[in-house]
């Protein structure tokens, strides 16, 4: 190890990785990136975001589409049609929000491109309600490459994602630490995701626990804490893992959920376990991916992990 990253170890500086210990590159943020080497726990946790971004961005489409166009925005481009165009009700409907094919910036202060085309049977808080996702190259990152001399000065964490989602409220039937709260279960057979620096494939089932604000319309005072059971395959250019995710178990392991405030864009807090093969050297590993404290409010989009005693940060897209 360069006498650098031995200085760092010793005196236990947190750091932004995203991807190469051996040859870190300092950017103006004052973030370390790489583009050498595909890192799974940023892969894991970018697809896992996209997932609880894409929820809530359909979401949004049925309850109140003007969110997205304040400050002049014009995408996505939300059209709406019956199902059956001799049905008398408005569900069931198909919506799709068109957010174009060059990258453009948006809602909630992403870039984005990509369709969503979304089968909905009623209202999603409806019990019973299913919701039926298709999701075609559907990119989000924070912002755009800096292009200086025609090199990019600063690593963008970005997700592309190709997959079919079904969204499907449970009721109140559902018990999260023995409490009974409106559920969703989001489920998800073949999912593709690619990042700057590698792709991830996966298949997942997630739960989603309303702690509050379901009752209300607006989406400010909505908590959720989900528990997943995912599991696919990652790789890059030299590369490749087997890979399973899920809620952690014992208290020391960490939090057994993790949170999405809708009004924070990112998972906010709680923890995910990680456990690994590389398939080049069949070498096993675990880490738990940590998304905050459970009694965090600031909204982020910062995860990490720890290995050898020092705490690696990385950035969600």
């Amino acid at each position: 190890m360069k006498k650098s990253a031995l200085l760092l170890t010793l005196s236990l500086l947190v750091f932004v990785f995203s991807c190469k210990e051996e040859d870190p590159i300092t950017n103006q943020t004052g973030t370390y990136s790489s583009k050498d080497i595909f890192k799974i726990q940023e892969g894991v946790s970018s697809a896992e975001m996209a997932i609880s971004n894409i929820t809530h961005i359909i979401e949004l489409a049925i309850d109140d589409d003007q969110v997205f166009y304040n400050n002049g925005i014009t995408y996505p481009i939300i059209t709406r049609e019956k199902a059956d165009p001799n049905q008398t009700n408005p569900y069931p409907m198909i919506i799709t929000l068109d957010f174009g094919t060059d990258t453009t910036q948006g809602y909630d202060n992403r870039y984005r491109s990509g369709k969503i085309i979304a089968r909905v049977s009623s209202h999603w808080k409806d019990s019973l309600s299913t919701i039926e996702a298709d999701v075609q190259n559907y990119y989000m990152a924070t912002h755009t490459p800096n292009y200086i001399n025609g090199e990019n000065q600063a690593f963008v964490s970005a997700c592309n994602s190709n997959l079919r989602l079904v969204i499907r409220n449970e009721g109140i039937t559902k018990k999260f630490e023995n409490t009974n709260y409106p559920t969703q279960s989001i489920t998800c057979d073949s999912a593709y995701f690619s990042t700057p620096l590698g792709d991830i494939r996966l298949s997942s089932q997630r739960y989603t626990y309303y702690i509050s604000g379901f009752e209300t319309p607006e989406y400010s005072d909505d908590k959720t804490n989900n528990t997943i059971e995912s599991g696919g395959s990652a790789s890059d250019n030299n590369n490749n893992w087997e890979w399973d995710a899920e809620m952690v178990g014992p208290t020391n392991e960490g939090l057994a959920y993790f949170s999405y405030n809708r009004n924070c864009f990112w998972l906010v807090s709680g923890n995910i376990k990680l456990n690994y093969k590389d398939l080049k050297t069949q070498r096993e590993a675990m880490n738990i991916i940590d998304f905050g404290k459970s009694d965090q409010t600031n909204c982020d989009n910062i995860a990490s992990y720890s290995t050898n005693g020092l705490s690696i940060v990385f950035n969600l897209p």
